[in-house]
């Protein structure tokens, strides 16, 4: 054997060696490194005194409590959370809700004032269909209006032939009620009831559409004066 050989040889073992150690380091270098992989893993946490502990094992009687987990450089690079008591559920349960309940209005906001400047150019545009509106919801009040006197004054007139009649009339000459006019003033005396809420609602739906573009007007004057 040469000697150039013998050394190619010696110099391959070196390295086949020295690669095997290696990986054999790897898992253990892994199990030390910290959570970023900069070095050992660190643990903060707070005991019922409040006197807060340091370690990088946290003991049995604190497994239950909330741990900060530190890089080498004492820097925060997770958590792992505590058990919760039912109310500290409730309570983060609440929380998150609420959170969510504000960025949804925060989200519809947006959304409206995206629409605002989109659909109209000017505060004219806004209440010339305010006004659209409206003059159709009145139209309908009015219709509705005239219904209804017209039912009530039906009922008034069934209500004049039933106090001609038995049971109601006093004369012995008086005939009975007749099944139709008792059965007509059963339904008009509901439909009159079923039309004043459908007024009422109506009044209700104009008093939230003019709510609604007075607010849309305020809104598209901050939006250009912004």
């Amino acid at each position: 054997m040469s000697i150039a050989n013998a050394i190619s040889r010696q110099a391959m073992a070196i390295v086949i060696v020295a690669f095997v150690g290696l990986a054999g380091l790897q898992p253990a270098i892994a199990q030390k490194a910290g959570h970023d992989g900069r070095g050992p893993a660190m643990y903060k946490w707070v005991d019922e005194q409040g006197v807060t502990h340091y370690g990088d094992m946290v003991p049995p009687q604190f497994a239950n409590q909330e741990k900060k987990i530190l890089n080498a450089q004492g820097i925060q690079v997770g958590v792992i959370p505590g058990l919760q008591t039912p109310e500290q559920l409730a309570e983060e349960s609440n929380r998150h809700a609420a959170e969510e309940q504000a960025h949804s209005s925060v989200q519809r906001a947006r959304e409206r004032d995206q629409h605002l400047l989109a659909t109209y150019l000017s505060v004219e545009e806004i209440q010339s269909l305010r006004d659209r509106r409206f003059e159709i919801i009145d139209a309908q009040a009015r219709v509705t209006q005239q219904y209804l006197e017209h039912l009530i004054g039906h009922e008034n007139s069934l209500v004049t032939q039933a106090q001609r009649s038995k049971p109601y009339a006093t004369s012995a000459n008086a005939a009975p009620l007749p099944d139709r006019i008792a059965e007509d003033l059963v339904h008009t005396t509901l439909d009159i009831q079923a039309q004043s809420q459908n007024l009422e609602e109506k009044h209700r739906e104009g008093a939230r559409v003019k709510a609604q573009f007075d607010a849309d007007i305020a809104r598209f004057k901050e939006l250009k004066k912004g």
